[in-house]
């Protein structure tokens, strides 16, 4: 009940930011902290305990029962882990707004935060599907308003991408809950009877089954993204401000993220196994195809979002690889992928933070534009560097953790195709280190002059990122218990 009552909070100090007025700020910031702690509270009371499995916390509204339309809510130990990214993304969003911009970006921001966790928490398909286009409006609108050159293409280009997504997930869940009719002669849009792999074997054709996997499969790639319907990663990217850039890579990443893991992973049981083996050979793809063309871009936010694009190439093989398995090996890809959904987002969360401080101390974001500014501003640029380290997998911190279990796990299952997804990891560890080399150390930037370190805020909310990708990769137990707990529920 808690977290139903976090969720209508957030929903109305969203609405109420947009009429802050010079206070929207302060309060935004406010109502975030205050989300974050709330949501901790709820983790700690729910999976402090122990958690064993399956949906916990549950809270069922009636609105039109004869039609299958009720305000259905429940949490796994997965959501329960998204939830607590999803407050601190927009925590850390919010603290990289510039102080000049106009009031209302702190209110989109805000309503973007209402959308993740109502669709995270919804366990009924209509307000999963409201929840996923009220993420979606926001980010459209922030982008437009407050993102750079061509900003209004790149927004049209972003929302037309995503939407196109999401209408085909709308189809997929409306396949079923024609069919579930058609076969029970009742109405539902519950997720945990729809989403059941002897309902969907035994009662829809196979023609309508393979549609109904097209369309989820669609509406989840794109807000990975996955090749090849990646297009609008590079541009939104880097037109979109700092604050949507942190919620691109963090949030959209994660809604794509759950789409697999809780929502297609309970029905593991209708996948073809030629469907997963082109999934897995979609996933190394990406990875490599993202990691060279990364290589070579000169914009470093461009090039981080090619890198938070190859990293969840990782997410789309543990999730096909894991469920071709049947061995002591299948939980281990499968956590892992979860695993890395979640350090992926703290990680380009602290990435990007870091590169809007040092762009607006130096005015350049560009590779070649920067150049030894570690001896100018210290402690951004060993923030910075933690950041790269982590995005490559360095051993001690998070990211290294999901990249491993993927790779220990999947290697029974391709065999021989581990060499692409090392070629990939070799070359992300090439680029990391090369702009980390050109941009941060050797020799200084004259023409950059004089620039100033972080503050102590700044420093704050760097250092918070960080310590949670560290402990995350010391202590992975804190996050993998629940994550291997609803994973060992499922199969």
């Amino acid at each position: 009940m808690l977290m139903v009552i976090t969720f209508f909070l957030s929903m109305i100090l969203a609405f109420a930011s947009f009429f802050m007025g010079k206070k929207a700020r302060l309060f935004s910031i406010a109502s975030a902290w205050l989300m974050a702690i709330l949501v901790g509270i709820y983790i700690y009371m729910t999976f402090g305990g122990g958690y064993h499995g399956g949906i916990v916390s549950q809270y069922n509204f009636q609105i039109a029962p004869s039609i299958g339309i009720s305000f259905t809510t429940g949490v796994t130990g997965f959501t329960g882990a998204l939830i607590a990214l999803s407050a601190v993304i927009i925590l850390v969003s919010l603290m990289v707004v510039e102080k000049d911009s106009e009031n209302s970006i702190y209110g989109l921001i805000l309503s973007t935060e209402v959308g993740l966790f109502g669709l995270l928490i919804s366990r009924n398909f209509l307000f999963f599907y409201i929840f996923w286009e009220v993420v979606l409006i926001p980010m459209y609108f922030l982008i437009i308003r407050f993102g750079g050159a061509k900003r209004d293409r790149v927004g049209l280009k972003f929302f037309v991408y995503t939407h196109i997504g999401s209408v085909f997930i709308l189809l997929a869940f409306f396949t079923l809950y024609n069919y579930y009719y058609l076969s029970t002669g009742e109405f539902t849009l519950d997720m945990g009877t729809l989403m059941n792999t002897a309902f969907i074997t035994g009662h829809i054709p196979v023609f309508w089954r393979d549609f109904m996997l097209f369309g989820f499969l669609i509406g989840f790639l794109v807000k990975l993204p996955s090749f090849p319907v990646h297009s609008w990663l590079p541009d939104t990217y880097q037109t979109a401000p700092y604050p949507g850039t942190i919620i691109l890579a963090g949030g959209l990443s994660l809604m794509g993220g759950y789409g697999l893991f809780g929502i297609l992973l309970p029905a593991s049981g209708i996948f073809s196994s030629t469907l997963l083996y082109f999934l897995a050979f979609l996933g190394i793809l990406s990875l490599v195809y993202f990691s060279f063309v990364a290589m070579f871009q000169k914009d470093i936010k461009r090039m981080m979002a090619f890198a938070s694009a190859a990293a969840m190439g990782f997410v789309t093989i543990s999730f096909a690889v894991g469920i071709l398995e049947h061995s002591y090996t299948q939980v281990l890809e499968l956590s892992g992928g979860m695993f890395q959904i979640i350090a992926h987002g703290f990680i380009m969360a602290l990435i990007f933070a870091s590169l809007y401080y040092i762009r607006r101390n130096t005015g350049s974001e560009m590779t070649y534009g920067l150049g030894g500014i570690y001896r100018e501003a210290p402690l951004l640029s060993s923030f910075m560097l933690a950041g790269l380290f982590a995005s490559l997998g360095l051993p001690g911190l998070a990211g290294f953790i999901g990249e491993f279990s993927i790779v220990v796990g999947v290697y029974q299952g391709i065999t021989w195709w581990i060499f692409f997804i090392i070629l990939g990891m070799i070359v992300t560890a090439s680029y990391h280190v090369w702009v980390a080399q050109r941009a941060l150390y050797g020799p200084y930037n004259e023409h950059l002059g004089h620039i100033r370190d972080i503050n102590r805020k700044e420093f704050a909310t760097l250092c918070g990122l960080l310590v949670l990708i560290f402990v995350l990769g010391v202590f992975p137990n804190l996050l993998d218990g629940l994550l291997t707990a609803y994973v060992g529920g499922l199969i």
